[in-house]
């Protein structure tokens, strides 16, 4: 009777030793699962995070918030160049950093939604520059240089309307030098002791070559003895325009006629140094191709001279 106690017993603890071995065993297959789970987690969120830093993608949020800082510098870009990258999805366009400078890539189909004005179109693969007066104004590089200069005849006979001239007259000057380099390429053919061989040479040499550019704008106006303050962006700071103001609306309108020479460079539509970072983004961007040199532009602009005549 003992004997079978003891037997029933020793089943008993083999039967809970066995559970208790089971337990173990699905409690350290869940915790291996959960560990594998937690890793493969882990290494799809560095995934995400290594192709979010690698796209840089820009969502509408991002764009909208306050803290967001405008580039001075985009480029409109076809959507479908990012169609089917996971981490873009949703996205406006993506940020690029080119030898320093920041530019904003932006979808052609995002332009309405960014809420920016792009002179003179938002064409796709094009690249603009910030109005150096409007944040939200953005000019095509190759016409910048062009465009300014539009507005800068047309802020000087608005200040001759405003002032109540009967005329004025814009000429328009610019001269200075470029250096430009040719190729000379020569053959020579010679035969000796009956061997006939033949050379090529190509030299590479550099030309200064000096130009001149002129041109004349002339305006007439009904004239006025009430003049008024004309509202300056250009020549904002430009105190031969800003003493012309003056003395024509101090009251006694004692200035008939003058003649100012207003310096290119008292109004340049940017700095050189501003001109040569664009390039160099720019060569960066497309190999070494680009096309429109900003440098060379704003060199000619801080040569050009202005001649403003007005005649009250």
């Amino acid at each position: 009777m003992k004997n079978l106690f003891d037997k029933q017993k020793n089943t008993e603890k083999l039967n809970e030793l066995v559970q208790n071995t089971t337990e173990l065993s699905k409690k350290a297959a869940a915790s291996a699962k959960s560990s594998v789970l937690s890793m493969m987690e882990k290494t799809k969120n560095e995934l995400y995070a290594q192709k979010m830093k690698k796209y840089n993608p820009i969502f509408p949020e991002q764009y909208t918030s306050a803290t967001f800082n405008l580039p001075n510098m985009i480029q409109i870009v076809d959507d479908a160049v990012r169609r089917g990258i996971d981490v873009c999805e949703g996205s406006i366009g993506w940020l690029g950093n080119e030898t320093g400078v920041e530019i904003l890539h932006l979808y052609d189909e995002a332009v309405p939604f960014s809420k920016l004005q792009f002179i003179p179109s938002a064409d796709c693969d094009a690249v603009y520059y910030v109005d150096s007066f409007d944040r939200r104004r953005f000019i095509r590089l190759d016409c910048i240089f062009s465009k300014a200069h539009e507005e800068r005849l047309a802020e000087l006979k608005n200040v001759a309307y405003m002032l109540g001239a009967k005329r004025c007259s814009i000429e328009i000057s610019e001269s200075g030098s470029e250096m430009q380099l040719q190729h000379k390429k020569a053959s020579f053919s010679a035969t000796v002791k009956g061997v006939h061989t033949e050379e090529k040479a190509e030299q590479q040499f550099a030309v200064k070559d000096s130009y001149r550019r002129s041109g004349r704008i002339d305006a007439e106006f009904q004239g006025s003895d009430h003049p008024e303050r004309p509202i300056l962006k250009w020549f904002a700071h430009d105190d031969s325009i800003k003493r012309l103001i003056e003395m024509r609306c101090d009251g006694n309108h004692s200035v008939k006629s003058e003649t100012l020479i207003l310096s290119g460079a008292s109004s340049a539509t940017m700095s050189q140094k501003t001109a040569y970072t664009i390039d160099t983004a720019l060569n960066k961007m497309y190999g070494g191709k680009g096309s429109v040199s900003m440098d060379s532009q704003a060199a000619k602009e801080h040569k050009t001279q202005l001649q403003f005549f007005v005649e009250f």
